[in-house]
């Protein structure tokens, strides 16, 4: 019997340990955007990716979704001030993402929203004073959606602290022995439930 349970274990923890951590990888980007730790993210970002896929879902949500022709009809052409608005909000989000979209820019990017909540809001030095287990509950908390598609793709949707009708959708793949986050996409949902108090971070 104690073989058994012995056997049983020595395969259990194996695959808790693998469930497990892509949620780790994901918490431990969030901490190191906190930190500025620009050396764990530019080893667990692969840069290229994230950045066309988080250039193209900001764009949408920028401008809208990409006009599409139904049965035998062309789709409709967006007027002049369309155009000029489309056009400064390119280049307001390429600008954005050329910028911010890098190991020292994501970190400089969390660092004027805590200004912001410091200064303005109020809230950031309640959250910087937080136990890190309570900052894991609130980034538990915001954790709308977690799947595996695959043995090495898993992905993750969050809403975020200060908005909740804004999610962020990262997909991690397996590299190796080590998660990599690889996409990153931006999205609305209507009617979420405004939370009474903010979540830690």
């Amino acid at each position: 019997m104690k073989k058994l349970l012995i056997a049983a274990l020595a395969l259990l923890l194996p695959a808790l340990a693998y469930v497990a951590s892509p949620f780790v990888t994901a918490w431990s980007i969030r901490e190191a955007m906190r930190t500025g730790d620009a050396a764990y993210l530019e080893a667990k970002i692969e840069w290229p990716t994230v950045r066309e896929t988080l250039r193209a879902s900001l764009t949408e949500y920028a401008i809208g979704p990409t006009a599409v022709a139904t049965s035998g009809t062309e789709p409709a052409k967006p007027g002049l001030w369309a155009r000029i608005k489309n056009s400064l909000s390119r280049s307001a989000i390429d600008s954005m993402i050329r910028s911010y979209v890098t190991p020292e820019g994501l970190p400089q990017l969390f660092g004027a929203r805590q200004f912001y909540r410091e200064n303005i809001s109020g809230d950031a030095a309640a959250v910087a004073a937080l136990p890190w287990h309570e900052r894991l509950k609130g980034f538990w908390s915001r954790i709308k959606r977690a799947e595996f598609h695959s043995p090495t793709e898993f992905e993750i949707e969050m809403a975020d602290r200060n908005d909740p009708t804004r999610h962020y959708i990262g997909l991690l793949q397996l590299r190796g022995l080590e998660w990599k986050l690889t996409e990153l996409r931006l999205r609305t949902v209507q009617n979420a439930a405004v939370p009474v108090a903010a979540d830690p971070v």
